[in-house]
């Protein structure tokens, strides 16, 4: 699913600007969220029980710092929806 679609679930059917602006940058967030893992998820399966790869361990810290990042920039946007009117809850999830 692209940013554009999932924020189109996130705004109001009659969202103003910074409805929309808010909305994007959780999708944006959520993307970036999906693409780590799925980065995660490669790098797991390429490790070897055996031996220690170096660079995949510092691979996988660069992602928990980057996942790390993407989590407040979502939490940051979901609370901007919710104030301005949005349809999400502080922790990112559609309201019911």
């Amino acid at each position: 699913m692209k940013a554009g679609q999932i924020a189109q679930l996130l705004a109001p059917e009659a969202a103003d600007d910074l409805q929309v602006v808010a909305a994007v940058e959780m999708a944006q967030a959520q993307v970036q969220l999906l693409r780590v893992a799925a980065v995660r998820r490669k790098l797991i399966a390429g490790l070897e029980v055996g031996s220690v790869n170096l660079n995949q361990m510092r691979r996988l810290a660069a992602l928990d710092r980057y996942e790390r990042q993407a989590l407040v920039r979502r939490r940051r946007a979901a609370r901007k929806l919710s104030a301005v009117g949005g349809t999400c809850t502080d922790r990112g999830e559609l309201k019911a």
